[in-house]
């Protein structure tokens, strides 16, 4: 009776740990905070933004990973430069589920990281990327100072805050009702790393008139 009650017990340990070990890798995987990286654009998954987290880090973190906190650029490797943004009063918006009224960041994350940008520093083209993972699809356009060049790129988005820009030859012109296009295909243009849908919902809760106070007391 003994024995059986020392194996039982044992048992008992063995199943617990194992559900702990279970539990640990489960929870892993569903924090990984861009699933849909491509391949050899790891930067999160697999390259030197792996400690960065949104919502927590700030430039002090920024700075111990590449010398400084990077907002005007700076370089990432020998293929991208890299620029980081961060919350402030200047970002109070209007958000995915908030239309009627802007919100501004809680003071609990003034400072930490709204996005990330990689520009390639040589070029890097896409061919027939499937963008079936990137449901939202953006476009935009710069014109130069004597108007003489346009630059113009199509975005591909995802729910993460992933977004892949890519160079077009002509200036985008996605409406509401147009098709949008099923692969990236072109010069990259930029990979931006944002805030994702529940985390900007979670963010941006403060009302405009706590950043207007605490603007005057700065």
């Amino acid at each position: 009776m003994k024995q059986l009650l020392v194996f039982l017990i044992a048992l008992s340990v063995g199943l617990a740990s194992t559900l702990a070990s279970f539990s640990v890798i489960t929870t892993h995987a569903q924090t990984v905070p861009f699933p849909n990286e491509l391949s050899g654009y790891e930067f999160f998954g697999k390259g030197k933004l792996k400690s960065v987290t949104f919502g927590l880090s700030k430039e002090e973190d920024i700075e111990r990973l590449f010398g400084n906190s990077c907002e005007k650029g700076c370089d990432y490797d020998e293929r991208f430069e890299i620029k980081f943004d961060y919350l402030s009063c200047e970002d109070c918006m209007t958000t995915e589920y908030i239309r009627d009224r802007v919100m501004c960041p809680l003071k609990e994350f003034m400072g930490t990281i709204e996005k990330i940008t990689l520009t390639p520093k040589v070029l890097i083209r896409f061919d027939n990327v499937s963008a079936s993972s990137f449901p939202k699809r953006t476009g935009g356009a710069t014109i130069s100072r004597d108007g003489s060049s346009v630059a113009s790129w199509e975005s591909f988005n995802d729910e993460f805050g992933l977004k892949y820009s890519i160079k077009q030859s002509f200036t985008s012109k996605l409406t509401l009702t147009s098709p949008v296009p099923e692969i990236m295909d072109g010069e990259l243009n930029s990979i931006e790393y944002g805030l994702s849908t529940e985390l900007e919902t979670r963010i941006f809760k403060a009302e405009y008139k706590s950043c207007t106070k605490q603007t005057q007391i700065n």
